[in-house]
């Protein structure tokens, strides 16, 4: 039961920096509701990535990078507590 959840935040998660990806190619309101909510969530987990990655040519890969991250403990967590696994 826990699993499902730590598992369906962790795509809630993944879906909201891929939104605020797309966000970000349309410049959307500052100050709308929506917008908020999703770099309120998002920013701080892309906060210190951005701090390690150097911006290349104009492109932030700190959302990819934290997509992959979140994709890695996904597998992590889904192999880990799968029945009949043995490490």
């Amino acid at each position: 039961m826990i699993l499902f959840f730590v598992n369906s935040a962790l795509r809630i998660l993944i879906l909201l920096i891929f939104a605020s990806s797309v966000m970000s190619w349309f410049n959307p309101d500052p100050k709308n509701p929506l917008v908020r909510f999703v770099h309120a969530i998002v920013d701080p987990l892309l906060h210190p990535i951005r701090s390690i990655l150097p911006g290349t040519m104009g492109m932030d890969f700190s959302p990819m990078v934290a997509m992959l991250v979140l994709w890695f403990l996904q597998s992590l967590l889904q192999r880990g507590f799968a029945p009949g696994v043995t490490p």
